[in-house]
Formats: C-alpha cells, structure tokens, sequence
C-alpha cells in the first residue's frame, strides 16, 4: 500500500520482526499446519483444517475519515481478511473484531455493519472486545475451513514452470485513493469504490483450492511486492508479461499500488483453471507470466524490474 499514509514513526519492518519471532519460538506443535510467513495460519482441529488470521486498519494509516464512511470502513475490515482467508483456498465462516475508538464514533453501526458484510458470504460475527483510544483502530480475526479435499494453497507452493494468473486487474485501489485525496470531482464510481470497498476473491480462492493450485497470495501491497513473496518462499524466479491494469490506472498503480485483493495463482494447468473458473461463472483469471528454476530472475517484458511495494514500518 504504498500510496497510503506511511507509519509516523519508522523502524524495522514487519517482515524482519516477524523472522526474528520465529527464530526465537519455533515452529510450533504437530497440529500446525502451516505457521508463520503465509496469508493466514492453518492448523489442525480433530479431522478439520482451519485457516485463522488477524489484520488491523488503523486511522490515518490505513484510512481517513474524511473520506471513509463507517459502512465503507466497516466492509473493508471484514474484505482485508476474508481475502487473506480466500488466499489460502479456505472459505470464513466466523469473525471476531476488537475496536478502540475515540468519543463520538457510532461503534454500534461499525459493529452492524461488519456483522452484515460477513453475512454477505455466509459467516457471522461472533465477539470480540471494546476499548477507547486516541485514534480509531478496528481489528478483526478471521476464521476459515477448508472443503474436503481441496489443497491448502501456500505462497511457497509454486515450482519452476508453473503459469503465474491473477484474477483481475489490478491498480484500482490505488487510482480510488488518488482521486479522493485530490478531492477529484470525476472519479470514476468503480475506482472509488475499490479502494473503499476491496472485494475478496472468495469463491476464486476456494475453486483453486479445489483444483490443486500450487500457491496463492493475495494482493495487498503491491502486485510485483506481493509476488515477491511468492517467489522467494518457492525459490524460483519470475518472466512477467503484460499486467491488466484497471481503467485509469496507472502502470505505477497498478504494479505497486496494493490493496486490490485480487489473488495471484500458480497453477501447471492453467486452462483447466480457466475452464472451471467460466464454468462457475467467475471472470476467467488472466495469465501474467510464468515461474523460472532459476531463482534470481525477476523479468518484465523481458527487463528487470524491482519488486517493491509498501512496507509496513513498526
């Protein structure tokens, strides 16, 4: 997200803070399936896999008010985190959010409305915690399952040779942002509306899931960033064609803007993929380049290119 408010304080990246977490805990118990360093943690319940991940939208970091209404910042709470659930091929059946607020804020209508966005695709909120604070923060955990069957798709799952999807264009979260903050009296209504209402890719994630995609990651800080993730957990390296850009975005926007949630799939049956994505009545993913065995390559359009986005600064 690197068109968003950077963090007013920096220091090490959450990245590098979560590595050193790792070194010094483990890798946790049998049950743990899948552990730090992915979208969302997956572990073992009985006969159950269950996908669990948390993420938190912090005011004037993550949105603004002057331009979030509480329905928008409530849609996108839930969205941020069913999209990291969809990118573990897993499907959210529950939520639980914590928000501290400053006074004057109607939580009750911030609570109403995640509780509606969840219903939306079938989960429910179920608790969570209140508190008060200087800044408004909303917090929301995320509870997933698995079909039977279908694999748990990781970023590290991708090997040599794999074809490299997304599903959808990309860079409109970014274009949105840049319009509200120019106060743009043109925007377009579907540029605002994918930086204030982000769709997670649900029933994407879960048809990959069921058809034995190698690996999935969503896109939240950038297409070329989020993609890094990918290949440096695979320890392959990427040729990338042409990226599809949402309309009026730009090249920038849309190969480092983030916050699009659109999922990046490698699958090595790429048109049994799409096949099954119209089949379901699902926009067909878009082939954007294949996975190379040799780790250090990083191509588009046949130049290398540097695989930022925004880091989160703690």
């Amino acid at each position: 997200m690197p068109f968003q408010h950077a963090p007013l304080e920096t220091g090490h990246s959450e990245f590098e803070i979560l590595a050193r977490f790792f070194e010094r805990t483990g890798s946790g118990g049998s049950d743990l399936i899948v552990g730090l360093g992915d979208d969302a943690a997956v572990v073992a319940i009985g006969e159950e896999r269950v996908a669990l991940c948390a993420d938190a939208l912090v005011e004037r970091v993550h949105f603004d008010l002057a331009y979030y209404s509480i329905a928008d910042l409530a849609a996108k709470a839930i969205a941020v985190n069913a999209s990291d659930i969809a990118a573990m091929g897993a499907t959210p059946k529950f939520y639980l959010s914590t928000v501290a607020s400053q006074g004057g804020l109607n939580v009750e209508d911030l609570l109403v409305g995640m509780a509606e966005e969840a219903r939306a695709h079938g989960a429910l909120l179920i608790g969570g915690d209140l508190a008060s604070s200087g800044e408004l923060n909303v917090s929301v955990t995320a509870v997933g399952v698995f079909e039977a069957g279908a694999a748990v798709l990781r970023r590290g799952g991708m090997v040599a040779g794999d074809t490299i999807l997304v599903t959808g264009p990309l860079g409109g979260s970014a274009r949105g942002l840049r319009g509200l903050r120019q106060g743009d009296p043109d925007l377009p209504e579907a540029a605002k509306q994918a930086h204030l209402r982000p769709r997670a890719q649900l029933a994407a994630g879960a048809l990959a899931g069921r058809l034995g995609a190698h690996a999935a990651i969503d896109v939240s800080d950038g297409l070329l960033a989020d993609l890094e993730h990918m290949l440096v957990a695979s320890g392959v390296g990427a040729d990338l064609g042409e990226i599809p850009r949402f309309e009026g975005a730009t090249e920038e926007e849309a190969l480092y803007g983030g916050e699009d949630f659109q999922l990046i799939i490698a699958s090595d049956k790429p048109t049994e993929l799409a096949a099954a994505f119209l089949a379901e009545g699902l926009p067909e993913p878009i082939v954007i380049g294949r996975s190379k065995p040799h780790a250090p390559v990083r191509l588009l359009q046949g130049r290398p290119y540097r695989p930022d986005g925004y880091t989160h600064l703690i």
